[in-house]
């Protein structure tokens, strides 16, 4: 009995273990999508300030010596803005969030590949943004 019972024991801590097991490539793949996430969530909300910059801007714009820097700055703005709808839109496609990623390991190297790709867009987004954003207000404290 005493035996039976540590054996049932053993097995269903072994059980549990190995479901909460991941391979090293899976923690590997989960360290860098929140890597990628954090860099997101950190710029996401600066979208509120691209847009209020844009609109502080635009009255200022026009095609005057004066006019465009302007111009360009709220280009930079913008662009900053459609890159970050584009850059969501599409890492929403390749990684769909119901998406059970516990596949084969050639289909995890190809999901990791995809998101390295994706954490480089990601901080080319990021420096866009923070660089327009400080090109702008650069632009109104002069003003």
């Amino acid at each position: 009995m005493k035996l039976s019972f540590i054996f049932s024991a053993l097995m269903l801590m072994l059980l549990f273990t190995s479901c909460n097991l991941l391979s090293g490539e899976e923690k590997e793949f989960d360290t860098l999508m929140q890597k990628v996430i954090d860099v997101h969530d950190e710029v996401m909300p600066k979208m509120g300030e691209v847009s209020t910059l844009i609109k502080r801007i635009d009255p200022k714009v026009d095609t005057t010596a004066i006019g465009k820097p302007y111009a360009k700055a709220q280009q930079d703005l913008k662009d900053s803005y459609d890159f970050m709808m584009k850059w969501m839109s599409d890492f929403s496609d390749t990684f769909p969030y119901a998406e059970d990623r516990k596949a084969d390991s050639k289909e995890l190297s190809k999901q990791m590949e995809l998101l390295k790709q994706e954490e480089v867009k990601v901080n080319q987004l990021k420096d866009h943004i923070n660089s327009s954003i400080k090109n702008a207000k650069k632009l109104l404290e002069k003003s």
